[in-house]
């Protein structure tokens, strides 16, 4: 178990009461239809800890059933989706020095030709690819290894609507945008949002893929999982990989990542879901959206309408969720992101009548569980039990309203 973190200058918590809220967190590892071998959260406010506590296990032995490491609100696992938050404030910093135009087609960037077959006259955008409108659909493998024609994945990788004309989530459409940033920079993608979004955010100890991670905070990652067999199986991070040296990139053979000249393809490092960061780190993330944030610009709703489980409104990057949409809570709405991968499910949030963000996520979760997905919020019943943790740590601390 993990000590719960509290604000510089606010009483801290009784030890009952520290108690009572973990015991809560704790709950949700064994919730029905949500069991996980650990669960994060944390509520940041104006780059403040306000509250971080974790529970459950980073790893286990080779049984998959007995812990040996406790998960931490310091652990960094994968953040799967959670991750185009700094893909989009990397997007950001770089138009307004100029360096890109959000709006501007994104082909003359590009080695390959990117053309719509359906609409061949219709450009593709940065701020289309960031909001998922820019009618590039996911094929069944959204990455190519260092050595392989990115360019050639999107021979059948459009959807059936034209650029600017629907929302269908993907991405593949996220390995473009770093693609192209890595075009316009000539700098590695992973070196890119380390500079623009990574730093400026709070976040200097994450990086995609394990890049820049310090070899101790490495060590001491948390793995995925899945429970099969009666036992959790690591899905990804497993310890060998968190003993390596370097980030983690799939080459081919007689190709080296010393070689790679960046624009050549941006997915090497996992745009799309690569982030390994931690709880505090995400909610420092979701922050950066807030109305004096980097990334407030791109909070601003690009689409509305239907396009999966809750999804209401979209900006270049994140996803809002707009009022009546947060369950219990009728009069909050949030910017951020969900994700889920792997085994991982959480999401990062900033909450403007709150002044706040909350991050929260589980490290694994059984297959063979449903997981009903909330019709109006698009959380599952464990995300949803962790936002309300949230918020109820908020009330009883005087910081939500009723």
């Amino acid at each position: 178990m993990a000590a719960g973190w509290a604000l510089p200058g606010c009483a801290a918590p009784s030890v009952e009461e520290g108690d009572a809220w973990q015991v809560r967190l704790e709950s949700i590892l064994e919730m029905d239809g949500a069991r996980a071998p650990g669960a994060a959260i944390a509520i940041v406010r104006e780059g403040e800890v306000l509250w971080a506590e974790a529970a459950g296990a980073a790893a286990f032995d080779v049984s998959g059933r007995n812990p040996e490491r406790a998960l931490t609100p310091r652990t960094r696992v994968r953040a799967a989706s959670i991750s185009k938050l700094a893909v989009a404030l990397t997007a950001g910093a770089m138009a307004r020095e100029g360096l890109v135009d959000l709006d501007a087609p994104v082909a003359p960037s590009l080695e390959f030709v990117l053309r719509h077959p359906q609409a061949p006259q219709a450009p593709v955008s940065l701020r289309q690819l960031l909001s998922h409108t820019a009618g590039v659909c996911d094929p069944s493998r959204y990455w190519a290894e260092l050595g392989e024609d990115f360019g050639a994945m999107f021979e059948d990788a459009w959807c059936a609507h034209a650029p600017g004309e629907a929302f269908t989530y993907s991405n593949l459409g996220y390995g473009l945008i770093a693609t192209v940033l890595e075009a316009v920079s000539g700098e590695r993608f992973d070196s890119l949002t380390r500079r623009y979004a990574l730093d400026p955010a709070g976040l200097s100890g994450a990086g995609f893929n394990w890049s820049g991670v310090e070899r101790p905070a490495r060590l001491e990652g948390g793995a995925l999982h899945r429970w099969i067999d009666g036992a959790w199986r690591v899905q990804i991070d497993s310890a060998a990989m968190l003993s390596g040296d370097g980030p983690v990139v799939l080459v081919l053979p007689g190709h080296a990542l010393e070689d790679y000249e960046p624009g050549a393809n941006g997915s090497l490092f996992s745009p799309q879901g690569g982030l390994r960061a931690n709880v505090i780190e995400l909610a420092l993330l979701a922050e950066a959206f807030a109305p004096r944030g980097p990334g407030a610009a791109l909070a601003e709703p690009v689409w509305r309408g239907q396009g999966g489980p809750g999804i209401r409104a979209w900006g270049s990057g994140p996803q809002i969720l707009e009022p009546g949409q947060i369950p219990g809570r009728p009069g909050l709405s949030a910017v951020g992101l969900p994700g889920d991968a792997w085994g991982f499910f959480g999401g990062a949030w900033y909450m403007p009548e709150l002044n706040a963000s909350i991050a929260y996520f589980v490290t694994g979760e059984d297959p063979e569980e449903p997981k009903p997905y909330d019709p109006v919020s698009g959380l599952t019943q464990g995300e949803t039990a962790l936002v309300k943790l949230a918020l109820d740590w908020l009330d009883a601390h005087g910081g939500a309203p009723g």
